[in-house]
């Protein structure tokens, strides 16, 4: 025989009103006759004897866990952490991409404004992606040297521009031209000033997460040899879109302030929401150095990566 029966059968009674027929704790007490302050005992009670049992069934593909830690240690707004054993980045572009449009179909708002970089992760995303809000999306960037046609920025713009509905602002050109006059003429053409013009008014910035140690970025590869060598010589370790980061998390300069045509660091600092993507344990440490410096105002990433962050 149970002791104290009849205090368990009002927390029963109490808990099934509560937690089943939706009713008040003032309503409650109003029909049992008892204070509203002795109804939240009984529910207490009713959790501690274990008479209600609470279940949170998290998403079964994401960690809710790791990605609050990694939320709070990095003061973001938000961090999604795909579930899973430790991967490299090559195992994790499509589920990250699909997560990331997914992301993207939740958050976005009517209205806004899209900046939209490039990468293996967010081509994944474009090719993922179905149906967005109304926004305009923007290229942050022209296209770096050597990427890949499946990486193709202008591709990308266009996938997510087609999804939402919205107008499309594609920037045809290079990343950057070594020669400063012809820069100059470049950015006074007349598609390239339309996207570039829009930098100052992007609402939401969406971007890779590039690794320069070890090699993870096309950016990286891609760069003029004597500007690689001099970003590896100031311990460049992660790129975002045209911004060059160091292990702390501080910028490094480039020549690409000087001869690109792409989204300034001044211009990404400004951008509401800044929502990166990566994973794979190779770039954890790119990741990190990101999250450092306060670049992001969301990350997108695997379990390996945060369970490596969160363990430092």
């Amino acid at each position: 025989m149970s002791k104290r029966p009849l205090q368990k059968l009002q927390a029963s009674l109490v808990a099934r009103r509560y937690y089943l027929e939706n009713q008040t704790k003032s309503q409650i007490a109003d029909q049992l006759g008892i204070s509203r302050f002795k109804v939240a005992r009984l529910l207490d009670t009713a959790l501690h004897e274990g008479i209600v049992r609470i279940e949170i069934d998290d998403q079964g593909d994401l960690n809710v866990e790791l990605a609050e830690k990694l939320r709070q240690k990095f003061h973001l707004k938000a961090a999604l952490v795909l579930d899973g054993p430790d991967l490299p980045a090559s195992a994790l572009i499509e589920p990250l991409g699909v997560l990331a449009a997914d992301f993207f179909e939740e958050t976005l708002i009517d209205g806004q404004l899209l900046g939209m970089a490039w990468g293996r992760t967010l081509a994944a995303a474009a090719k993922a992606v179905v149906k967005l809000p109304k926004v305009d999306v923007v290229q942050a960037a022209g296209s770096p040297a050597g990427l890949d046609l499946s990486q193709n920025p202008v591709e990308l713009l266009h996938r997510f521009a087609r999804a939402s509905g919205g107008a499309a602002y594609p920037l045809f050109g290079p990343m950057w031209v070594e020669d400063p006059g012809l820069v100059t003429k470049l950015r006074a053409e007349t598609s390239i000033a339309n996207a570039m013009s829009r930098y100052d008014k992007i609402d939401v910035f969406a971007v890779g997460i590039g690794s320069w140690h070890p090699q993870e970025s096309c950016l990286c590869s891609g760069f003029p040899e004597d500007w690689r060598r001099d970003a590896l010589r100031r311990n460049v370790r992660a790129d975002l879109c045209a911004t060059l980061i160091d292990n702390e998390g501080n910028e490094v300069p480039s020549e690409l302030n000087r001869v690109g045509l792409c989204l300034s660091t001044e211009q990404l600092r400004r951008i509401p929401e800044r929502i990166g993507i990566g994973g794979g344990l190779e770039k954890a440490d790119a990741i990190q150095a990101v999250l450092r410096g306060g670049w992001l105002t969301t990350i997108i990433t695997d379990a390996g990566v945060a369970r490596k962050l969160v363990a430092h």
